[in-house]
């Protein structure tokens, strides 16, 4: 099949409805890829519009501006309409804490997406992704430990970016480009072996050529397989997530039975919601191992956010600053903002929902604090451990943020759990009453 009879082919699969924005280096892909569509677009088999976007990086110096310089002139010549941004993405890089290749992928994405949400009659991305290029990705994915999903290597179509040259190999674009005349312009770094992709390109593949004419059509034909394998999958593991997951949490006693490959999408799934980047295989493991084992009860300390199961609901919680320890001196009728949000007053005059406590019970040395290990309080002639109590309880992990205590002489009188020791019950009792009132202000 001829490379424009592959090209027509892989248009017709995607559908499309609106006219499409190709992603231009003005390297020997892209200027193929927006060729063929010209040509489409003459026959008839691609009636919307063609545009243009190329995003400048400065990675090169003069041969960055190089590069831009040769795709605008030839969408002008041409009456292609063109799009060009420039940016420092070494800048980006080290901003983000990304690598450079991530960041320039980044920023080329957001650029062909801001134009996209700005121009109507542009529905879709085209980049000029080649077979070769998916044989590297797929490799590339099999020796960083990827799972099934990363070995289906590049997906065809994902939202609105389409990739209509997976078919075709990079002799046929060279081919095509000589004998049409499609000119274009060389990346300098494709030469070198400085990125792991260059080196796959450069070694792995004429190594692989070696042992199989075929490994290409291998290669993809295995993609296949594992991408059909995948959709299976995904489709039981939305079965599982909407019998198991409700209110953006996990029950875990109906999760326990998955098999892990279900179980570890439907997490997937569930920490995709929360909006925090890609979750790692080490830690999926993690959650898997706790859901599996019957754990009702544990949390998992995650890079963007915390996963929490409390007796046996699993969400995934932003992370916040943690507890911050406090010891406050107690002054009568002086409000006292403590670090876990709540403003406490203790007065000598009662108000609308205030609590009593009897004033003897609050010797020289009283303190608000935070929680201690081994914390007791002394109610109906009995000691009680304040872990108990917040386990009977039931108390979530916002609830024991936010729990205080009131201490005089080395004694808890008081908790907001709410606990009244009876040094300071005040109900039935004569003498005086300081009344402690609450309210949150974070």
């Amino acid at each position: 099949m001829k490379i424009n009879e592959k090209f027509t082919a892989a248009l017709s699969a995607f559908s499309l409805c609106g006219g499409v924005l190709v992603a231009l280096s003005g390297g020997a892909d892209s200027m193929c890829m927006l060729s063929l569509f010209t040509e489409a677009k003459k026959s008839g088999t691609f009636p919307y519009e063609i545009a243009a976007a190329h995003l400048n990086h400065s990675l090169r110096g003069d041969e960055s501006d190089r590069d831009e310089a040769f795709c605008r002139t030839f969408c002008e010549q041409n009456g292609i309409r063109f799009f060009a941004k420039k940016l420092d993405v070494n800048t980006l890089a080290l901003a983000s804490g990304l690598c450079t290749e991530e960041a320039a992928r980044n920023a080329r994405y957001a650029f062909f997406e801001e134009i996209l949400q700005n121009e109507d009659t542009l529905s879709y991305v085209a980049t000029a992704h080649n077979k070769e290029d998916f044989a590297e990705t797929m490799l590339l994915n099999l020796v960083r430990g990827s799972g099934i999903d990363g070995l289906r290597s590049i997906p065809r179509q994902r939202g609105n970016v389409i990739r209509p040259m997976l078919d075709i190999r990079r002799d046929e674009i060279l081919a095509y480009n000589k004998e049409n005349s499609v000119f274009f312009v060389t990346d300098s770094t494709n030469l070198t072996d400085d990125y792991s992709r260059n080196k796959i390109r450069h070694n792995v593949l004429p190594a692989l050529s070696e042992v199989s004419h075929g490994y290409l059509d291998c290669i993809c034909r295995t993609a296949s397989l594992l991408s059909a394998d995948a959709d299976f999958l995904l489709a039981e593991a939305k079965k599982a997530y909407g019998e198991c997951v409700q209110n953006g949490s996990l029950y875990t006693k109906k999760a326990q039975n998955l098999h892990p490959s279900i179980l570890s999408r439907v997490i997937k799934m569930l920490y995709n919601e929360s909006g925090a980047p890609s979750l790692e295989e080490v830690h999926i493991r993690a959650l898997c191992d706790q859901i599996g084992c019957g754990k009702e009860n544990f949390s998992i300390s995650l890079p963007a956010c915390i996963a929490i199961c409390e007796r046996g609901i699993l969400r995934f919680t932003a992370k916040k600053a943690e507890a911050t320890e406090f010891n406050i001196a107690v002054e009568i009728n002086k409000e006292i903002l403590l670090p876990c949000g709540i403003t406490v007053t203790l007065s000598d005059r009662a108000s609308d929902g205030a609590i009593p406590l009897l004033a003897d019970a609050l010797g020289e040395n009283t303190v608000i604090r935070s929680r201690k290990e081994g914390d007791c309080i002394r109610v109906f002639g009995k000691t009680h451990k304040i872990k108990r109590m917040i386990s009977d309880k039931k108390l979530d992990s916002e609830q024991k943020a936010k729990l205080f205590f009131i201490e005089s002489d080395g004694e808890i009188i008081y908790s907001n759990l709410p606990a009244i020791s009876d040094k300071a019950f005040a109900k039935g009792h004569g003498g005086d009453r300081i009344f402690i009132s609450t309210k949150e202000t974070l």
